[in-house]
């Protein structure tokens, strides 16, 4: 039984995003025989464990890393940008004990999965002859200049970031050390194999692309569900509502649909932007009746949500990959998108229409041509859902699970 080390910073059975993709690797290796130890924050330790117990995965470990109890109260906060700091004093912390089970166990693997920041680096990189296997990570995509209108005064933090990303490229010895020593690299957009390639320590022979965006368990025996030819087409958006996350430009979409076009689009999701919903609506022109905000729904709420729509928009200004997209494909939804960063993978041709960003209003006027067709081509609004169903079903995360220790354990 091979060892393994996993660096899951996030980690929730409950929780989508990060948290998902942290907890199915984690289950899903320990599920097909290994010898599991996770490092994680404080975050989640009860659900992790009433969970584990639960699936009686008794080769599973979870080991969770606190700071002092002051800095995990002030610093743990996923909503404040605080949180970066959290995990830089974790990954530090984290990398000492990792060392220390090393030593102690003998690991073969040593993976990292979350954050699935490239520009962060590993906590993994200090522990020596064992293998070590680097993502999927993200982080390389930058938000389009086009775009600039919809982040507001946000624009300032898109070229920080920029900078920041340029920074952390040579300086940050967490990364350089992680980038120098792995032995397999899995990037999950053509953005950050771009930015991976600019790196001193490029091997091509290690570099993968590997999208991290899988279907969440729960959803996988979900059936078929065919397209309905209703009188109004329900259009289903969901996020944290961020300036990346595009819902403005979604909204302006809309302006250009025929007036008597029927539709109803939902939003599911809060965040900085949440109150700036009802403004947009009047920006627009929009019929407020047609546009409701649900705002923040238990995650398991959200299959009532999925069964009920027609389709899906999500087109988010800069984004690593779209879990949503994939729970949605998971029920018979075609997908609306842009055809940049990680939606350019997981949403394949044939599954929805995936538009390339023009100018600023051309790309909303593309969208709500995407839109149109939707409502008004029903044979080819049947065609997407089969195929978005039969991709999501195939893209479980055991099938990803298999198909990394298969090529790299």
């Amino acid at each position: 039984m091979k060892k393994i080390v996993l660096s899951a910073y996030a980690c929730s059975p409950y929780k989508g995003s990060e948290y998902c993709v942290g907890w199915s690797w984690a289950t899903g290796l320990a599920k097909k025989g290994y010898q599991v130890w996770c490092f994680t924050n404080t975050e989640d330790q009860e659900d992790c464990e009433k969970e584990r117990l639960k699936q009686k995965l008794e080769n599973l470990t979870f080991i969770p890393i606190s700071l002092t109890t002051p800095l995990d109260k002030i610093l743990l906060d996923n909503s404040s940008k605080a949180i970066y700091l959290h995990y830089y004093l974790w990954k530090k912390k984290t990398a000492n004990q990792a060392k220390k089970l090393h030593q102690k166990e003998k690991i073969d693997i040593a993976h990292h999965v979350s954050y699935g920041s490239f520009q962060q680096g590993s906590p993994l990189y200090k522990l020596d002859k064992c293998k070590i296997i680097f993502g999927p990570v993200g982080g390389g995509q930058m938000a389009l200049r086009i775009f600039k209108p919809y982040f507001g005064s946000s624009w300032s933090t898109e070229i920080i970031r920029k900078n920041v990303s340029k920074f952390l490229m040579r300086f940050n010895t967490s990364l350089n050390k992680t980038l120098n020593k792995a032995d397999v690299i899995l990037t999950v957009n053509q953005e950050t194999e771009q930015l991976w390639q600019t790196s001193k320590y490029y091997k091509e022979r290690i570099s993968f692309n590997f999208s991290d965006s899988a279907l969440p368990i729960q959803f996988e025996q979900n059936q078929y569900i065919p397209a309905k030819k209703n009188k109004e087409l329900r259009i289903l958006w969901v996020g944290r509502l961020l300036p990346r996350r595009g819902l403005e430009l979604s909204l302006k979409a809309l302006s250009y649909l025929p007036n008597d076009l029927p539709y109803k689009l939902i939003v599911v999701g809060d965040g900085e932007q949440g109150n700036k919903i009802k403004d947009w609506i009047e920006k627009y022109q929009l019929n407020k009746a047609k546009i409701q905000h649900l705002g923040w729904i238990p995650y398991e709420q959200m299959h009532e949500e999925y069964e009920n729509a027609d389709v899906m928009l999500f087109c988010p200004l800069r984004d690593t990959a779209g879990l949503q997209a994939t729970e949605a494909m998971g029920f018979s939804l075609p997908i609306i998108t842009l055809n940049i960063s990680g939606m350019r993978s997981i949403v394949p041709e044939t599954c929805g229409i995936k538009i390339n960003p023009s100018t600023t209003n051309g790309t909303a006027q593309d969208i709500a041509s995407a839109i149109e067709r939707m409502y008004t081509d029903f044979d080819f609004r049947k065609m997407a859902a089969k195929n978005a169903y039969n991709e999501a079903m195939n893209n479980t995360w055991a099938n990803k699970i298999a198909e990394v220790t298969t090529h790299f354990y």
